[in-house]
């Protein structure tokens, strides 16, 4: 912008001088020189207001939308063969990740107890299987696993359970010395969740994408304000994460709430549009093409300064339902007289100069959406239970709609399979849940990619999820694992510690003292089960317990014993 001056003309200044010609030249030369250097304090206030004004003033008009457009297809190169199981989860639980575990459980021990537990990568890997099984084999308590009515061999076979809880008690992620609670609310569990995200920012991405938040279940106290609330949520208390989920369902990346700390020391990158849109924007920043991409989201994150935004800073079309009170001046028909036409009637508002179209439809309900890509046309049809003709009918709705149903549930979808078989996060500890929230979507990231794999394949039949979940599990458990005794001397060849032969389970008081079919059988010599120190080869045929009778000069009969009240 330049500064022009106006000079008066006059006779006096037809007769001026030469010099006085040459002093007006040069203050018009500086004058542009400045200008053209920097901005002055009313340019950039002036650029402001009309930033101001191009996000808040519209022209609304019921005139058709030029703007509409739909994602690219998505693309996704086919491998040579499908691989197993665990390959695919190992792309987001690798042998670092394990690694970072095992030293910082065993650095955290010594810091508590001022002694290590001593445990290692395959422990922690077999401790990680136990607890992937626990989440589809479900029972009242940990300790049932290991208890001798409900045994369960394929978690109690693997590891005592004293060591199991040990390991529970003191798997860390994090050194205590050197992170700061004040700086990083998530400092306990950050290496885990920055490692998980890193991991999912790498997979070959789709091309239409919905935002939403996924309730990490969790009531108890210790989390502080990390503890959200939220209602319409399956689990009403828990601690709520940010994600931005494909179609599919899988997780692409996510941000974990913390309040005002959310986005570190800056407020967002759009901190006047408000905590919604500094979400998307932050969760859109990763998308690698982002002008063949749609973003989908629910009126919480919607407001049409932030997809305005969106388009001109990522170029990235988006829609979304919105709310009333963010229409920015677009006066739609009301709701009471779009009911009054029935199901299936709509009104709309484009502003093509913004390239923001508004509609509002009325299926149960009148529903208001807004976006940069998509309005009315074409109009599709959608089938609706009519009671009056007491059948489905045909309901004229939007594309708009349709677009937003089919896109938008990638995330509920994602919640839903880590709800299936959630692994049980119960502790004193309270990020310990985010630890193994992490874990569920890793296995069903791995599990959502085998699938994508096998239909490039041409593959009919492939695992379903808790198959896909075990079979994880028993990789981990047993993979590259030796059977027998290891070498003095090294700590790392360790196998974790097994239970061999289970006790026998000792008969409830109705059938020991029945009186009925106890006879003596021979079997494989033992310890007597009423007596300390007695071996025997006779068992109880009835009661399956080994039970000595000894004669000479200290005779005992403790297969009577064992049998009398």
């Amino acid at each position: 912008m330049r500064v022009i001056e106006e000079i008066p003309a006059s006779s006096s200044d037809l007769d001026s001088s030469d010099e006085d010609e040459e002093i007006i030249f040069r203050q018009h030369e500086e004058i542009e020189s400045a200008s053209e250097d920097s901005l002055t304090e009313e340019e950039e206030e002036e650029e402001r207001d009309q930033k101001s004004k191009k996000a808040k003033g519209f022209r609304w008009r019921k005139e058709r939308f030029e703007h509409q457009s739909a994602a690219a297809a998505s693309e996704f190169r086919a491998p040579d063969e499908l691989s197993s199981a665990c390959s695919y989860c190992v792309q987001f639980f690798d042998g670092d990740l394990f690694q970072l575990i095992a030293e910082q459980t065993n650095l955290y021990s010594c810091q508590l107890i001022g002694a290590s537990i001593n445990t290692n990568v395959d422990e922690l890997k077999s401790f990680v299987g136990i607890k992937l099984i626990m989440g589809v084999v479900r029972m009242p308590s940990m300790d049932d696993y290991w208890a001798e009515a409900t045994r369960y061999p394929k978690i109690a076979d693997v590891m005592p359970i004293k060591r199991f809880k040990c390991l529970s008690r003191f798997i860390h992620f994090q050194n205590n010395e050197t992170s700061d609670p004040a700086q990083d609310r998530l400092c306990k569990v950050t290496p885990v969740l920055e490692h998980i995200r890193k991991k999912c920012l790498e997979i070959d991405s789709e091309n239409q994408f919905s935002i939403d938040e996924m309730m990490v279940p969790y009531k108890g106290k210790k989390a502080g304000s990390l503890r959200q609330y939220l209602p319409s949520k399956p689990h009403h208390w828990g601690i709520k994460i940010f994600v931005r989920a494909g179609v599919s369902g899988i997780v692409y990346d996510f941000l974990t709430y913390t309040g005002k700390s959310t986005f570190g020391t800056a407020k967002g990158p759009v901190k006047e549009l408000g905590v919604g849109a500094n979400v998307v924007s932050h969760l859109c920043k990763t998308i690698r093409n982002p002008s063949e991409c749609v973003v989908y989201f629910d009126n919480f994150f919607t407001s049409l300064p932030l997809i305005i935004h969106l388009k001109e800073s990522l170029g990235l079309r988006s829609l979304g339902t919105i709310r009333k009170n963010r229409l920015h001046g677009c006066t739609l028909e009301d709701d009471r007289a779009l009911l009054r036409q029935g199901r299936g009637s709509y009104d709309y508002r484009v502003d093509n100069d913004a390239k923001v179209a508004v509609v509002k439809w009325v299926d149960n309900k009148a529903v208001t959406l807004a976006s940069s890509c998509a309005a009315v046309s074409p109009l599709k049809e959608v089938r609706r239970f009519s009671r009056a003709e007491r059948r489905k009918v045909g309901v004229p709705c939007p594309n708009i709609v349709s677009q937003y149903n089919v896109h938008m549930g990638g995330v509920d979808l994602a919640d839903m399979m880590v709800a299936l078989y959630r692994t049980p996060a119960k502790s004193h500890r309270w990020y310990m849940c985010l630890f193994w929230q992490m874990a569920d979507i890793a296995i069903n990231n791995g599990w959502l990619l085998y699938r994508r794999d096998a239909k490039s394949l041409g593959v009919e039949k492939h695992k379903k999820l808790k198959a896909f979940r075990l079979e994880v599990a028993d990789a981990l458990i047993h993979s590259g694992k030796k059977k027998g005794r290891p070498s003095k001397g090294r700590e790392d060849d360790m196998p974790t510690r097994c239970i061999q032969r289970p006790t026998t389970p000792r008969p409830v008081d109705d059938v020991r003292y029945d009186q009925l079919d106890h006879f003596p059988v021979f079997i494989d010599k033992g310890r007597c089960r009423l007596c300390s120190d007695g071996q025997t080869t006779i068992s109880c045929q009835k009661c399956g317990v080994r039970l000595c009778i000894v004669t000479g000069k200290s005779p005992r009969n403790c297969f009577q014993k064992f049998h009398k009240k």
